[in-house]
């Protein structure tokens, strides 16, 4: 009762974030020394989502990290794709996993990691990482 009780404000709020599409899309550009294992270093702190239970906005810095194999993201777009989140009531976890998903669908690196720090709410942070060597 009590485990009902605690979730019932959340239930049905996330059920279809792995199928979301984020518009704009990433776009790629050809990675033209594949065949090395440089580590390509991206972060920012211009992305925010919604909190799906209050739909206040959480904001957060993220860092993708990854081994290109023959693509790179291309970063105009990589921009928008983030600003799509914006209006997206969305869980920390759920929205470092779904970035982390779209990154490697669409680029298909050697490596991949994701991580995203959230600005502290209540006096917790958050860290959630993400790496494709420990999946």
């Amino acid at each position: 009762m009590d485990d009902e009780r605690n979730l019932s404000g959340y239930r049905g709020k996330q059920e279809n974030i792995s199928e979301l599409k984020i518009e704009p899309g990433l776009e790629t550009v050809e990675y033209v020394y594949s065949g090395n294992a440089e580590v390509v270093r991206y972060h920012t702190d211009e992305l925010t989502a919604l909190c799906p239970k209050t739909g206040l906005p959480d904001f957060y810095h993220l860092e993708i990290e990854y081994i290109p194999d023959k693509l790179l993201i291309e970063l105009k777009s990589l921009k928008l794709y983030l600003t799509g989140y914006r209006n997206v009531g969305i869980f920390y976890e759920h929205l470092a996993m779904k970035i982390f998903q779209d990154i490697k669908e669409k680029i298909e690196p050697k490596w991949l990691k994701i991580t995203l720090r959230a600005a502290k709410r209540g006096g917790i942070g958050a860290e959630i990482v993400v790496d494709s060597n420990k999946l």
